[in-house]
């Protein structure tokens, strides 16, 4: 069989060097094509677009989201000498009012400004804005001061306990307003998901909240001073942050692995050929694989931007594989047609089995259950099939028409190197000493398993960030001042309408949100502020009983709590829209908390839910969601996803290595040093303390895929060489030499081509990096140690001493 696939690889080998024109034709049409589609690629970073439309907790989000607007804002805390100053609050209104008139996409604009101020006045509730009539005289700032620092709404929400910091809160608008996506009369008519013709209206757009928020941060760098200190937070700013970082690293990535391979390919070759022939074929791949990305509508995320290295690192493989050889047959003499078809025939199997076995590691990210790391595992394939067609066509359609030199040195005489002699020396130690070598393998694993145990999972998108970030330093200020820079949602539904109006349910809301104050889950993870309807109908309780303090309370009688509601609304304020439906059957309860692991959210939330039931009863229906709750479903999804994975890359992978390998014993024995590279990673993270998130849980994935590579080469050779042979010590000591400096090659690539991302300002891409790079080295480490002593104690023949008859 094994024969038979050798000789239709060299017939169509010499097929593409008879047509190498139509061939090179073929692949850059279909390269630029796809590269026509580049332009529109694009960042999104928010983190409901990690979860599938479908799941419940997206589902939850985006209705929540259609009824109440959008809860992730933006936070400006200013620091000031003394709030209560009439210059300040002078500066603070105009600062205010040019966020409000010239930032784009704003759905509202909250200070001190214009916070709502309830009174009564006589017989007359009055709603208006704090500062309607603008204070001009130090006793009518002091008359501001005494009313804001009594009044529980603003504190902890627009203006620290001791009175040293004041806050401007930002809220987008919910939709988007690109024209092809909107239509303006639909919004306000309250469709809320689809326009005139039927097509749904969506979610206002990552380019468009990067776009509000520099707006935001333009006017803030010239208000900005030491009389008015400034500090951003909130879910937008977090995501633009990882966004800018984004922009920032991927071409600085993509030109450092470039320069990587190229330095690479030189030292393997030494000629120019042999850097530029790999290039052309991975940049080709890179360039159709952006396009067809971009083609389907996808945007860049944080996991999916690691896909432009991945693909530049490990297209180049197959591509030197080939190459070496190619220049091996071509310098002792052969014609180029005749190097080509030799080389296609020697390495076109492996490359054809290495190409499967990656992209069947990677599609193992179907099952990860988030949509950046889905995508990954359906591009990152698409790319690598990608490099494998530019490898078998467009490489032998070139080496036929490019005029090469032979080297008078080269061949398969040329005296080996002493890295190739390094090579072979490691492989016949672990020949001669196979016992030692398995026995310090297994030491190694047990080790490494214990530390496995050790593993922590998170999904913290702050840690993500250099610590000297401004973003660490405003959300620890917000966070210790404010009591809180992120929100937790929770929707009652009381069943019927106007269920809300009943002042059972409303003092059982508003005890919820006493104990939601009370509770706590670890060291930073309290609530600082709740707001809800019952909130205002204590305010306007108070404002028609003469403003008595004592009246701020949640009236008994159903009636009254109805009309004072009635009489709010009459006001003309639209303040009940943020915390009621308008059939006042849905209540929503706004809890902010200070940014945290979000494992400790997960659990916060379980505990707020079972508070909620208790307090509210079991006939009021209860919806836990918000940026807060989504970035718990977002690190639940890491957890179960990483085990279904790694299980499912293990089942397309070992078929194929038992397929490889012709029989059941060898196939599941050649899995070990695929496996060991992984557990030895896990252990050490386990060991030094190092989480698992989104980006650590892809490395075994990935990996498994890659060191399967050197296995296949190391295998195919052997057995190619053994059945020449008979000696099982001479067929590893001739693949080494014929493969072994090209695996290293490879093996450096790759390492180096994930090294790059120790430069990136995340720290998630450091870690993420630095371990990949680790794990492709440490397989490469144990194909050529533990791989040719598991060889020879599975092999049926005993090896013999070299040389003998």
């Amino acid at each position: 069989m094994r024969g038979r696939i050798e000789d239709l690889l060299e017939n169509f080998a010499r097929t593409i060097s008879q047509h190498a024109g139509m061939a090179i034709a073929l692949c850059l049409a279909l390269a630029l094509s796809l590269a026509s589609q580049l332009p529109k690629i694009g960042v999104e970073t928010a983190v409901e677009t990690f979860l599938a439309d479908d799941d419940p907790a997206r589902i939850a989000y985006d209705e929540f989201r259609e009824q109440f607007g959008r809860e992730d804002i933006i936070i400006v805390a200013i620091e000031p000498p003394d709030v209560f100053d009439l210059e300040f609050l002078r500066k603070l209104r105009r600062f205010h009012d040019e966020i409000e008139d010239t930032v784009p996409y704003v759905d509202d604009v909250q200070s001190l400004m214009n916070a709502r101020s309830t009174y009564g006045l006589e017989d007359e509730l009055v709603v208006e804005d704090l500062l309607e009539d603008f204070p001009e005289t130090p006793a009518a700032v002091e008359r501001v001061r005494a009313r804001v620092m009594s009044t529980p709404m603003y504190i902890n929400n627009l203006i620290s306990e001791d009175a040293t910091v004041t806050s401007l809160v930002i809220t987008l608008q919910l939709y988007t307003s690109l024209e092809e996506e909107i239509d303006d009369e639909a919004i306000l008519a309250g469709a809320g998901d689809a326009s005139d013709d039927g097509e749904e209206i969506g979610f206002l757009s990552g380019a468009e909240i990067s776009e509000a928020l520099g707006s935001v941060l333009e006017i803030i760098d010239r208000y900005r001073a030491d009389d008015f200190k400034m500090h951003v937070a909130g879910a937008p700013a977090i995501q633009q942050a990882i966004a800018s970082s984004m922009a920032r690293d991927l071409p600085r990535f993509i030109a450092l692995m470039l320069m990587t391979i190229a330095v690479a390919l030189f030292i393997l070759f030494r000629r120019a050929s042999g850097v530029l022939l790999p290039l052309l074929v991975v940049v080709l791949s890179l360039i159709s694989t952006m396009g067809a990305f971009a083609a389907s509508g996808l945007m860049l995320a944080p996991p999916t931007q690691v896909l432009p290295t991945f693909l530049l690192s490990v297209g180049t493989g197959a591509a030197v594989h080939i190459l070496k050889i190619f220049y091996l047959q071509f310098d002792a003499g052969d014609t180029a047609d005749d190097a080509i078809a030799y080389a296609v025939r020697h390495s076109g199997m492996p490359v054809i089995m290495t190409s499967l076995t990656t992209a069947g590691g990677l599609l193992s990210f179907l099952a990860a259950g988030l949509n950046p790391i889905v995508h990954l595992g359906i591009f990152a394939p698409i790319g690598i099939m990608l490099a494998l067609v530019y490898c078998m066509v467009l490489l032998p359609a070139v080496l036929h028409v490019l005029p090469l030199r032979r080297r008078s040195t080269g061949g398969a005489n040329a005296e080996p190197t002493f890295i190739e002699r390094s090579i072979v020396q490691i492989g016949d130690f672990s020949v001669m000493n196979p016992w030692p070598i398995i026995g310090a393998t297994v030491a190694v694993i047990t080790v490494s398993l214990f530390g496995v145990a050790r593993l922590n999972f998170t999904q913290d998108v702050m840690s993500w960030l250099s610590p000297d970030d401004p973003l660490n330093e405003a959300t620890e200020i917000i966070d210790g001042k404010l009591k809180g820079s992120i929100t937790l949602e929770l929707v009652a539904d009381t069943g019927v309408e106007n269920g809300v109006k009943d002042p059972v349910f409303l003092k059982s809301l508003d005890a919820l949100g006493r104990r939601a104050v009370d509770m706590r889950r670890g060291e930073a993870l309290s609530v600082g502020k709740t707001v809800a309807i019952s909130d205002v109908v204590k305010e306007i309780h108070q404002a028609l009983n003469a403003n008595q303090k004592q009246f701020y309370a949640i009236p008994d009688d159903p009636a009254l709590a109805s009309q004072e509601l009635l009489l709010f609304e009459n006001t003309g304020s639209d303040d009940l829209e943020d915390v009621v439906d308008s059939q006042f059957q849905f209540a929503r309860l706004t809890l902010k908390v200070p940014y945290a692991d979000p494992l400790q959210y997960n659990i916060f939330i379980q505990d707020i839910t079972e508070e909620s039931r208790k307090i509210l009863g079991d006939d009021v229906g209860i919806v836990v969601t918000g940026f807060m709750g989504m970035m718990g479903q977002t690190i639940h999804r890491v957890m179960s996803g990483m085990a279904r994975s790694y299980g499912l890359a293990l089942m397309i992978i070992t078929p194929l290595m038992i397929l490889l390998i012709g029989n059941l014993r060898g196939g599941l024995v050649s899995m070990v040093p695929n496996l060991t590279p992984i557990i030895l990673t896990l252990g050490i993270m386990g060991w030094v303390g190092i989480t698992i998130d989104m980006f650590t849980m892809m490395i075994g994935s990935i990996a498994i895929g890659l060191a399967v590579d050197d296995t296949i080469h190391l295998i195919h050779g052997f057995r190619r060489d053994f059945a020449a042979c008979g000696d099982a010590r001479l067929a590893i000591k001739q693949t080494l030499e014929t493969t072994g400096r090209a695996l290293l090659v490879t093996s450096v690539v790759l390492a180096s081509g994930f090294m790059v991302f120790v430069l990136s300002d995340m720290q998630n891409l450091f870690y993420f990096g630095v371990l990949t790079s680790f794990t492709i080295a440490s397989a490469f480490i144990i194909d050529i140690l533990v791989t040719p002593a598991l060889l020879v104690l599975v092999t049926p023949k005993a090896a013999k001493p070299l040389g003998s008859a």
